[in-house]
């Protein structure tokens, strides 16, 4: 999010928590969350400076769309993964309880 104040100055700054008219903000280059209240359709600081908030889903920026392609995995990995669902991860010398062989062909069959 983007927090504008009256003197003109921008600061980013990241939505921690939102209680009806109420935020906590954990702003770009400050140590501590700043907080700020909405009174009578008006954000304002904690000094009662009247401030413009900006959230990400307002900006208007084009969101890319996601391609197919980029939620799709190689199908070693989903074979992989796929063992990893039916073996014990504390296991040191994990022991398939399912064969790679299965694995490989249910990955591939997810992958198409």
């Amino acid at each position: 999010m983007k927090i504008t104040y009256r003197n003109g100055q921008i600061s980013e700054a990241v939505l921690l928590a939102r209680d009806g008219d109420h935020l906590r903000v954990a702003v770009d280059g400050a140590d501590d969350a700043v907080s700020f209240s909405r009174i009578n359709g008006v954000w304002v600081s904690d000094d009662c400076e009247p401030v413009r908030l900006e959230f990400a889903w307002e900006s208007g920026a084009a969101r890319q769309e996601a391609r197919e392609e980029d939620c799709l995995c190689p199908p070693e990995l989903a074979a992989r993964l796929i063992h990893l669902l039916y073996t014990d991860s504390t296991e040191d010398e994990q022991v398939p309880s399912v064969p790679m062989d299965s694995a490989t062909s249910l990955a591939a069959t997810i992958n198409q």
